[in-house]
C-alpha cells in the first residue's frame, strides 16, 4: 500500500488548494454590502442653530465721576436694585478732609455770630441809656451783619463739600438687576472703569453673534425656537434686530431675538439654544452630508442601480447641518449610498455592490 499513499496525499493536497482557491474567488467576487437610503420628497426646513444669551432690553454701565478706592460694595451679580440705591462707596481723603475743614469753619463762624449777637444786644441796651456813643453801636451792628454773612457762606461751602463727598457714593441709575460687577472691594478705579452693568426690568431679549455669511440670509420677524441650555422644551420668538455692523474680530453680526411671551426661565445672563427658521419646503429631497463627495468643482451623490454604483452630479443649498436639501440631481426613490467615500472606491474598482436594506432609511425630517 506504500506505493499508493504518496499519490493519495498529493490528491488531498490538491483538493484543499482547489477548495481554498474557490473560497477566495467567491469572496473576491461577492458584492460589497453598502448602506443606502431611499430618498423621498417631503417637508424640509433650513434652520440656523446658534447659542445666544439673555439680556435686558436696556443696559447701563455704571462708572465713577471721580477716581478713588472702592471701600464698600453693596450689590452683586443677580441682585435687584432700585433707582437711587447706594451700590458702592469710594474713599477720597482729600474730599473727606475738605468736608471736615468746612464743618470746622462753620462751627467757628456759628460761635462768632453768637458772640456778635450778644455784643450787639449789650451795646444796644447801653445806647438806649445814653451810656455809649452811636458810633460804637453802628460798629457793633456792622460786626453782626458780617458774622451773619460769613455764616451763610460757610453753610454753602459745607453743603458743597457734602455734595462732593456724596459723589463718591455710587447709586443705581435705574430700577433693574445687576448683570455684572467686574470690580472688587479695595480696588482703585478710574473714570474709564465699569463698576456695574445694570439691566432694566421688563422684557428681555436674546443676543447672538451670527456669522455674516448666514446673517445676510436672515430678516426681521423670522421665527425662532428658543430653549434654555439643558432644557428640552422650547418657546417661540422672532428676530427683532440685525446689526448692519460686522465685528472685525470674528466676522459676526449681532442679532437680537424677542420672546413671543414672557418666560421666567429666561433670566439675564442665561445661555439659550436658538433655532431660527430660515426657509421651509413642502416637497424637497434631502441627503446626509456623508453622502456627498466633491470632485473638482462638482458635488456627487452615489446611487445603487442593479448591483452597480452610479455617480450623480447634484446641486444643493449649502447650509450648516447634518443633511442638505437638494436642488437638482436626484429623483424620488433613488437608493443613495450613505458613505460617499466607500461608494466612490467601489465605482473606481468596478466592484459589484449590494444595497444593505437593513439600514435603508427615508429622509423626511427637517434640517
Amino acid at each position: 500500500m506504500g506505493k499508493y499513499q504518496k499519490p493519495f496525499l498529493i490528491m488531498c493536497f490538491l483538493l484543499v488548494l482547489v477548495f481554498i482557491a474557490n473560497y477566495v474567488y467567491k469572496q473576491s467576487s461577492a458584492p460589497l454590502n453598502i448602506d443606502v437610503l431611499q430618498v423621498s420628497t417631503g417637508e424640509a426646513e433650513l434652520v440656523l442653530a446658534v447659542v445666544g444669551r439673555v439680556r435686558t432690553k436696556n443696559v447701563v454701565n455704571v462708572r465713577v465721576e471721580f477716581p478713588g478706592k472702592i471701600i464698600t460694595l453693596l450689590a452683586d451679580e443677580g441682585d435687584k436694585v432700585k433707582y437711587g440705591d447706594t451700590i458702592a462707596e469710594l474713599r477720597s481723603a482729600s474730599q473727606q478732609a475738605a468736608l471736615a475743614e468746612a464743618e470746622a469753619n462753620l462751627h467757628t463762624l456759628e460761635a462768632q455770630l453768637e458772640f456778635a449777637q450778644q455784643d450787639f444786644d449789650r451795646i444796644s441796651e447801653l445806647s438806649k441809656q445814653g451810656l455809649v456813643a452811636n458810633l460804637l453801636l453802628d460798629q457793633s451792628r456792622a460786626n453782626l451783619a458780617t458774622a451773619k454773612s460769613k455764616l451763610i457762606g460757610a453753610k454753602e461751602a459745607r453743603n458743597q463739600a457734602v455734595i462732593r463727598v456724596n459723589d463718591y457714593l455710587i447709586k443705581s441709575p435705574l430700577d433693574g438687576i445687576v448683570l455684572s460687577r467686574p470690580i472688587d472691594q479695595g480696588q482703585v478705579v478710574s473714570l474709564s472703569d465699569t463698576l456695574f452693568e445694570i439691566g432694566s426690568v421688563g422684557p428681555v431679549e436674546i443676543e447672538a453673534e451670527i456669522d455674516e455669511v448666514y446673517a445676510s440670509e436672515l430678516s426681521l420677524q423670522m421665527k425662532a425656537l428658543l430653549a434654555p441650555t439643558g432644557k428640552q422644551s422650547a418657546v417661540k420668538g422672532f428676530i427683532s434686530e440685525i446689526s448692519p455692523r460686522v465685528n472685525p474680530l470674528n466676522g459676526s453680526r449681532l442679532t437680537r431675538i424677542m420672546l413671543d411671551k414672557t418666560n421666567p426661565d429666561f433670566v439675564p445672563g442665561r445661555s439659550i439654544d436658538v433655532n431660527i427658521s430660515v426657509q421651509s419646503f413642502d416637497n424637497a429631497l434631502s441627503v446626509p452630508r456623508s453622502a456627498l463627495r466633491k470632485e473638482g468643482d462638482t458635488w456627487l451623490v452615489y446611487s445603487v442601480v442593479e448591483q452597480s454604483i452610479k455617480s450623480n452630479p447634484v446641486t444643493f443649498i449649502d447650509w450648516p447641518g447634518s443633511s442638505v436639501v437638494l436642488k437638482t440631481g436626484l429623483t424620488p426613490k433613488t437608493l443613495v449610498a450613505l458613505d460617499a467615500t466607500v461608494a466612490a472606491k467601489a465605482l473606481a474598482e468596478g466592484q459589484r455592490v449590494k444595497a444593505n436594506t437593513a439600514e435603508m432609511k427615508v429622509i423626511k425630517e427637517a434640517h
